[in-house]
Formats: structure tokens, sequence, C-alpha cells
């Protein structure tokens, strides 16, 4: 995993089990990944993992040059699209609102009929087969 994120809490975790170590009260490094989630507001540490990996190619290098609205909270990104043309992608534990181009960029067609069938909210797609296809394009166009 390339995640910069992820091995940030990589590191964290093992300096939690050291200091958890060193104050008399060993635990398992797998146990340090959870606490960490949970203190980020996961359930577990899986989770977590999985949510990075899920969305990380939807901000692929190149990208912080390009137009995005961000938003911690679903709801508030989910308003601002009702108010806009553009589209809603999560990313990590947050959500960002682009246009056209920003998803043009991620190599997708305006015409692509996966897209279509998807719509406009990608935390909450419209079609999941589609948004499965849709996602393994832009993993495939974004790679490297």
């Amino acid at each position: 995993m390339s995640t910069a994120g992820i091995e940030s809490l990589k590191i964290k975790a093992k300096l939690l089990q050291k200091l958890k170590k060193n104050a008399g009260k060993p635990i398992q490094l797998k146990d340090a990944f959870d606490i960490l989630a949970k203190a980020s507001g996961f359930k577990s540490w899986r989770e977590l993992k999985e949510l990075f990996e899920a969305t990380e190619h939807y901000c692929p290098k190149g990208s912080s040059a390009r137009w995005k609205v961000w938003y911690k909270s679903y709801d508030q990104a989910e308003a601002q699209l009702k108010a806009s043309d553009g589209f809603l992608l999560p990313y990590r534990d947050h959500f960002f609102i682009c246009d056209f181009d920003y998803v043009h960029f991620l190599g997708i067609d305006r015409d692509d009929t996966d897209l279509k069938k998807v719509g406009r909210n990608w935390v909450e797609p419209n079609d999941a087969e589609a948004f499965f296809r849709l996602s393994q394009k832009i993993r495939r166009n974004t790679a490297g």
C-alpha cells in the first residue's frame, strides 16, 4: 500500500505499542491499529484501511492542481451537490465536489454509460454494478 496516510498510521500504531509496553501495559500491534482507527471514528482498522484503499484513486498524483471543494461531513457535501451540477466523491473520511473536468481527468468520458448510470453522487451511486465498473476504469487510468 502506498498511501501516505496509512503509512503514517502504521508508524503511530508501532509508537503506541512501544509506549504501552514502556508503561507496563503491552498490547499487540493489531490492537494498536484498532485503537487508532476507533480514535479516528472507524469501527476497526480493517474498515479504515478499506476506505483509504477504495477512495485513494479519486485523488491521484497531479490532482491537487484541479478544482475541488472539500467537506468533512457527507450532509454538507450532499447539500452542495444539490445546489450545483458537480459530482460528489468520497476520499478517505472526507468528501469533495468536483466538476466534470475533474472526472475527465480521472479518465472518464462524458458519454460513458456507467457514469450516466451512477449519477453525480458517488457516495450513494444509482447503480452499484456501474459504480464498480467506473471505479475499475478510474483505477486503471490513474495507476502508476
